[in-house]
């Protein structure tokens, strides 16, 4: 849930929007237990797309939660 409430208002300032957003969870917990997330999000061009998915601070917020491995990009 924090990757929602942090990395969604900045997808938004950076020029993107969500068009379509999977989640799935593992179990039945009120809490998110770390399922997964699939999120399409719309910018107004791919060098958009890649200058936000590059940029320095979500590179930093990716490492600092170790995700790098997980979070992919995909452009169109």
């Amino acid at each position: 849930m924090e990757y929602i409430r942090t990395v969604l208002p900045w997808i938004r300032s950076v020029g993107g929007v969500i068009v379509k957003r999977d989640l799935i969870q593992e179990s039945t917990s009120n809490e998110w237990d770390g399922g997964h997330l699939g999120l399409v999000i719309e910018f107004e061009s791919k060098f958009a797309a890649k200058k936000a998915f590059y940029s320095e601070v979500f590179q930093k917020y990716l490492q600092s939660r170790d995700l790098m491995e997980l979070v992919t990009i995909s452009t169109l």
